[in-house]
């Protein structure tokens, strides 16, 4: 188990009852009661950590604004429904299935996880030891294209994670607990009244809902921008803070925008937390944080706990230390509900233009709090500077309230109440109740033109405006507005040549919406016309899919605008178009490349170019000058530059065939970051639309490096093949001819992976297993599985041979197997022999050879089979050995003399000279077991020094 240090702000978690992205499923089942056995669950208990060596850390690192503020101790874990915890079978085949995590002197325990899937119907919750806490449920709303995800916090050091599968979606969920967040900082308030400790800011700082401040002046007047703040749980342990900022559509899109150094890692496991203020109209309270005490928030029903879970990052870098988030699932109806506003911006960056900033941030985690800066007498307060790469606005000091770490991100509003920065750094802080110090926010001017302004000024929407007022969902300003408030289909890769489009319609009117005209087109073509009819609540919005479209390739705008609502014009045009830019790719199979970078995440470019050659079809990644790699000028700045330690998705739609995706690192070191100094390697990887990887990363340390992958797609052409065989099995002569049953075969190209040609046939095969890739004159790629067989290996053996005894009367006998038949016989011996038949007898004793030709034409040959030569029946005396008995019913003994000392093979024969019985012997006395021979006479054969003997047996059973 690795123990990581991370960054986090502390607040107070209780049971919550709806959120974008928590849903109330009536509490965890095991806290129901009776269809649940009591069991010993698991626990998990994690090691420990040197509180005092982090506690003298963060001594040194808390005045900094430049990283989010720490309060917890993250464990790094591997805890998954299969290795860990215990499952639980429940009536009608649900189950549920729990583990216990202990963190021994932890004030709150919070989870993040990863490969998040859970199927409907499917809910994880958490809840402390003493079932007095409980967070979630996270349901299949909460499945993020990263797969990650971040709990709220659990108080106390004891915690249970149960998780509910019912039956209908039995083990189709998975997850991961990668994180354990051990929360260590005085949250003693918290565990205590079930608040957050109001004290932990300092006693400068100005609780942003105070109802009336001399320096402030009435809350009403930032309502509305209090209500678009939030603070952020960054990576399940961190602190910032950042707003809801509204695009010139008005049309809800939940734009986030903060800081780029808050940015660490992955943004799927991120919390967003809105509402987080004293609640308004609490009789007796001081302006001042010291004044308010735990007991006037003891009640976890005074607070208004509305948290979305997750995001995806649009635009981020250092230009202005900028990142715009898009937050998963927060809907228009959840932001009405919540009362949440979409905050105005300023993008105009006239320095002059600016006589007074106020910032809305979130302090050490604490609730949401106010400050100011002004223009005093002429004095140059506020200004443009340069801090650490970025472009900001400076602060020489607050005049009111101050930034703390947790400040981070948040955002710095104009006297009009408009967004022209987020914070990036600075060393403001409290001395006493005095503000002290400067402070920085990265410039909204600089950082529009980095991406930014794309997202929340679009070319449908103006493209031009310079300021925005904002947008309060529920400020109804007319009675009949149906408005499009976003586009999910097409998709900006479009695979195949027609979709299905799907707008959001939302009654953005005080009248029920209960028909509306929805116009739509392709590149501004003729509008096609759908009737829509329902009925919409103000505020409410609903999906509609209109009838399927037909595109060509290439890049295309789809439009959608609608009219008529309710039968009669609409009091606000402004809102009722939309559009989208796609680019569709026909026969295109989709493909996904995800990037996990290091902490050097602006070194990395790709591209994907067709195998073999230069012609690039997908790049992403720093677009300034990193190819071929190693140059060593890239910056994080740059354009299209990936965060650091990201999960990067990036969607492809490529045709069918081969490609190489070459990755370049501009230092010349690839992702291998744990060698310099970083926590963790990069990795990528690229899958194919089923989840298959097609490629992956192999080498670590490169300036640049390529790796092949093909991909292939269902398509409508069939085959069939032929072979011929190879004319011996050792040849390679055999060929496959494939041939289209279905499909088009006009240019069709055949590879069997020596490269694509066009003729079908393949010449010069050998005996095997042959892959074929074909793409059908369609672009279509199908593979094909074929066999080349063929004969067997020819091959002869010796069966018998017969010596020669008495002269002239040797034999072989030989056995041919495989081949093709028939056979032809060729034979050589002494003295000029030759002969065509299989065997051959009448031989005298010498060497001899044959060559077995089968009907294809293939050989064998045998060679030095040799014929024992005549030898004298008195060359070995057989006085000199006993044989007995004789006849046997089996077992022969024979009995040497001491006269033979000479090494001695015996030899069994039967009257055809097959040997029965062949072995070279030690000692003077043996025994032959014949008992497994047929009855008969035998010959037994003494051979010593090249004389022998024989002499006849009888066996007689």
């Amino acid at each position: 188990m690795k123990k990581q240090l991370l960054f986090a702000g502390a607040f107070a978690l209780f049971s919550l009852a709806t959120s974008a992205q928590i849903t109330d499923m009536g509490g965890a089942v095991s806290l129901k009661g009776k269809s649940v056995t009591v069991i010993d669950v698991p626990r998990e208990t994690m090691p420990g950590f040197d509180l005092s060596q982090i506690e003298a850390e963060d001594l040194i690192n808390d005045p900094a604004k430049d990283a989010p503020w720490r309060f917890g101790y993250k464990y790094e874990t591997n805890l998954t429904p299969k290795n860990s915890g215990v499952w639980t079978e429940l009536p009608g085949g649900n189950r549920i299935w729990r583990t216990e995590i202990v963190a021994s002197g932890a004030l709150t325990i919070n989870l993040t996880l990863e490969d998040v899937h859970f199927p409907e119907g499917a809910h994880l919750y958490l809840y402390d030891i003493a079932k007095t806490h409980t967070v979630g449920a996270y349901t299949s709303r909460n499945n993020h294209p990263s797969g990650e995800l971040g709990t709220d916090l659990v108080y106390g050091d004891h915690i249970v994670v149960e998780y509910f599968e019912p039956a209908a979606v039995r083990g189709q969920g998975k997850f991961t607990i990668n994180g354990v967040t051990h929360g260590y900082r005085s949250l003693n308030i918290v565990q205590k009244s079930l608040a957050k400790a109001l004290n932990s800011s300092g006693d400068c700082n100005i609780d942003a809902r105070c109802p009336v401040d001399p320096y402030v002046g009435s809350i009403s007047a930032w309502d509305d921008q209090i209500r678009s703040v939030a603070m952020i749980v960054v990576n399940g342990s961190g602190i910032c803070t950042g707003a809801l900022i509204n695009n010139s559509c008005d049309n809800g899109t939940p734009y986030f925008l903060t800081a780029n150094h808050c940015l660490g890692g992955g943004t799927g496991n991120w919390l967003f937390r809105f509402n987080w203020d004293i609640p308004e109209g609490n009789a007796g309270m001081s302006c001042a944080t010291t004044a308010n005490t735990p007991t006037t928030f003891n009640n976890p029903s005074n607070y208004d706990q509305t948290t979305v879970n997750g995001a995806t990052i649009l635009v981020s870098g250092t230009g202005a230390d900028h990142g715009l988030l898009l937050l998963d699932n927060l809907t228009v109806t959840d932001a009405s509900n919540w009362g949440l506003f979409y905050a105005g911006w300023n993008n105009n960056d006239t320095e002059s233009a600016v006589n007074e900033v106020t910032g809305i941030h979130h302090p050490s985690g604490d609730i949401k709090k106010i400050c100011r800066a002004y223009e005093n007498g002429g004095a140059n307060n506020i200004h443009h500077a340069n801090a650490a790469g970025a472009a900001v606005w400076y602060m020489d000091a607050w005049d009111d309230g101050v930034t703390e770490p947790g400040s981070s991100g948040s955002p710095l509003f104009d006297q009009n109440g408009r967004i022209i920065g987020q914070l990036y750094g600075g060393s403001a802080a409290c001395q006493g109740t005095s503000a002290q110090g400067y402070d920085y926010y990265g410039r909204l001017g600089v950082s529009w033109g980095l991406g930014i302004g794309t997202y929340l000024d679009p070319a449908s929407c103006g493209g031009t405006n310079v300021i925005n007022d904002g947008w309060d969902p529920n400020a109804v300003t007319t009675v009949d507005d149906a408005s499009i408030q976003g586009i999910s289909s097409p998709i900006p890769v479009l695979c195949g040549d027609n979709f299905d489009p799907i707008v959001t319609l939302r009654n953005a009117g005080g009248n029920p919406l209960i028909s509306a005209t929805i116009l739509y087109n392709i590149d501004g073509g003729t509008n096609l016309t759908y009737s829509w009819t329902g009925n919409l609540a103000s505020n409410a919005s609903v999906n509609v899919t209109l009838p399927n479209m037909t595109t060509t390739a290439g890049p295309h705008v789809f439009n959608a605008t609608t009219s008529n609502p309710n039968g009669t014009t609409d009091t606000n045009p402004a809102n009722d178009a939309s559009l989208v830019n796609y680019n569709a790719t026909i026969g295109g199979q989709a493909a996904t490349l995800t990037i996990n970078t290091d902490c050097w995440g602006y070194e990395t470019y790709w591209e994907i170019v067709n195998a073999g050659t230069t012609t690039v079809v997908a790049s992403g990644g720093n677009t300034t000058g990193i190819a071929p790699g190693g140059g060593q000028g890239a910056a994080t700045g740059d354009a299209g530059a990936y965060g650091d330690e990201m999960v990067i998705t990036e969607n492809l739609c490529l045709a069918s065939g081969c490609y190489d995706l070459i990755m370049f690192d501009d230092w010349g070191d690839g992702m291998d970051g744990t060698s310099s100094s970083c926590a963790i390697d990069g990795d990528f990887v690229v899958t194919d639309g089923t989840g298959a990887v097609l490629t992956q990363m192999t080498t670590i340390s490169y300036s640049s490096d390529t790796s092949n992958f093909c991909l292939t797609s269902p398509c409508n052409s069939t085959f069939d093949y032929s072979t011929v065989e190879p004319t011996c099995a050792e040849n390679s002569d055999g060929s496959i001819t494939v041939a289209f049953l279905t499909g088009n075969s006009t240019g069709a190209t055949y590879d069997i992976g020596a490269g694509a040609q066009p003729s079908p046939t393949f010449t010069g095969l050998s005996i095997g297993n042959y892959t074929i890739n074909i793409i059908d004159g369609d672009a279509c790629l199908s593979n094909i599985a074929a066999v080349v067989n063929g004969p067997s290996p020819l091959t002869s053996s010796t069966t018998t041979i017969t010596d020669e005894t008495v002269g002239g009367d040797g034999a072989i006998d030989i056995t041919v197997a495989g081949g093709t038949p028939t056979y032809t016989f060729a034979w050589t011996g002494p003295n000029g022999f030759t002969a065509t038949t299989e065997d051959i007898t009448g031989l005298e004793d010498g060497t001899y050879a044959v060559t077995v030709t089968d009907d294809n034409g293939c050989t064998t040959i045998l060679n030095n089979i040799v014929v024992e030569p005549t030898a004298s029946l008195d060359e070995i005396n057989e006085s000199l050995f006993v044989v007995y008995p004789n006849p046997t019913n089996g077992v022969v003994n024979i009995v040497m003399t001491n006269a033979i000392v000479d090494d001695v093979a015996i030899r069994v024969t039967d009257v055809t000279g097959r040997i029965v019985y062949n072995s070279d012997i030690e000692g003077l006395s043996f025994n032959i077991d014949l008992s497994s021979a047929a009855d008969g006479t035998y010959f037994l054969h003494v051979v010593t020094n090249e004389k022998r003997t024989t002499q006849p047996i009888v066996l007689k059973k």
